[in-house]
C-alpha cells in the first residue's frame, strides 16, 4: 500500500484520482498500479515529457505562455499560447510533429541534407531553409512564411501541393487548399509578447486575446464589429481589456476571473 501511494503521488493528478473512484473502475486502476509497481514502470516522471490528456508531448506551453527552444542542429522553435510538440529526430529527416497550438521555426544548419518536415493532423510543411510559422486549427492548419518558402503537403491523395513564398499564407485540409493570402510579421509578433491589429473587428481581436487567458471571453455581437488598431501587450490581458474599454463604446464586466463579458454601450 505505501509503494502505491508512492505511485498515485507521482502519477498525473486526473489518473491518481480515477484510481480513487469506487466501483470497477477503481479496481481496473488499482490492477494497473499493481502492474507498474510491478515493473518498476517509471514514465510518469521522464523529465523530457509532459502529459497532455492522452498524449504525451516532447515541448509544451501552458495558457498564456510562450517558450522558445533551440534545437540539436541550430533550429529555433518558438512555442505559442497552449501549444505542444514532438521533436524526431533520425538520420533520414527532421520532424516537428505539431499536437496543439502554433508555432514559429527558423531552421538551422543551412548543410544539413536531411528534409525538415512539420507534421499537424491535415498534412506536412516542407521547409526550405526558411523562418515560418504553422497553427493547428479544428480540422486546418495554418501556414505562414516569413523568410525564403514552404511546400505544402495536404495528407489526402488528390490534394495536391502548393510552394508558399516570404509573405504568404493559406490554410489546408486534409484535402484542399485555400487561396494564398498575405502574411507579415505582425502577425508573428506573439513571439515577442505583443499582438498588432490595425482596423480590425473587436471580436476578432477578443478571440484572439482569448487564447491566452483561461476562461470565456465574450464578446456580444454589437461590439464585434467595433473596429481596432494598436499594439498590445499578451502577458497582461486584463490592462489590454481595460485599454479597450478607456478608447471603445463598450464595457467590461467580469462575472469572475475566467468568464468576462463585453458589450456596447451608447
Amino acid at each position: 500500500m505505501e509503494q502505491m501511494q508512492r505511485h498515485l503521488g507521482a502519477m498525473p493528478r486526473d489518473v491518481a484520482r480515477r484510481a480513487l473512484i469506487p466501483g470497477k473502475n477503481r479496481r481496473q486502476m488499482l490492477k494497473f498500479l499493481l502492474v507498474i509497481g510491478a515493473t518498476g514502470y517509471v514514465g510518469w516522471n521522464a523529465p523530457k515529457y509532459t502529459a497532455l490528456g492522452n498524449v504525451w508531448a516532447d515541448y509544451s506551453t501552458k495558457v498564456g505562455q510562450r517558450r522558445k527552444i533551440d534545437l540539436a542542429d541550430g533550429t529555433q522553435l518558438h512555442l505559442n499560447t497552449h501549444s505542444a510538440v514532438d521533436v524526431l529526430f533520425d538520420g533520414q529527416q527532421r520532424l516537428i510533429r505539431l499536437l496543439r497550438g502554433e508555432i514559429l521555426i527558423r531552421t538551422g544548419k543551412l548543410g544539413d541534407q536531411r528534409p525538415f518536415f512539420v507534421e499537424t493532423h491535415e498534412g506536412r510543411v516542407q521547409a526550405l531553409g526558411t523562418r515560418f510559422s504553422v497553427q493547428q486549427l479544428s480540422g486546418v492548419t495554418r501556414v505562414g512564411v516569413l523568410e525564403d518558402q514552404v511546400n505544402v503537403l495536404p495528407g489526402g491523395h488528390s490534394a495536391g501541393s502548393r510552394v508558399l513564398k516570404a509573405g504568404e499564407g493559406a490554410d489546408f485540409s486534409s484535402e484542399s487548399l485555400s487561396a494564398v493570402h498575405p502574411y507579415g510579421s505582425s502577425q508573428a509578433a506573439w513571439i515577442n509578447g505583443q499582438l498588432i491589429v490595425l482596423d480590425t473587428p473587436l471580436g476578432e481581436v477578443l478571440q484572439e486575446l482569448g487564447r491566452y487567458r483561461s476562461g470565456i471571453l465574450h464578446c456580444a455581437e454589437g461590439a464585434s464589429q467595433l473596429r481596432v488598431s494598436g499594439t498590445f501587450r499578451l502577458d497582461s490581458t486584463d490592462a489590454v481589456l481595460a485599454n479597450l474599454q478607456a478608447s471603445l463604446p463598450i464595457s467590461v464586466r467580469y462575472f469572475s476571473r475566467y468568464w468576462v463579458s463585453v458589450t456596447q454601450v451608447g
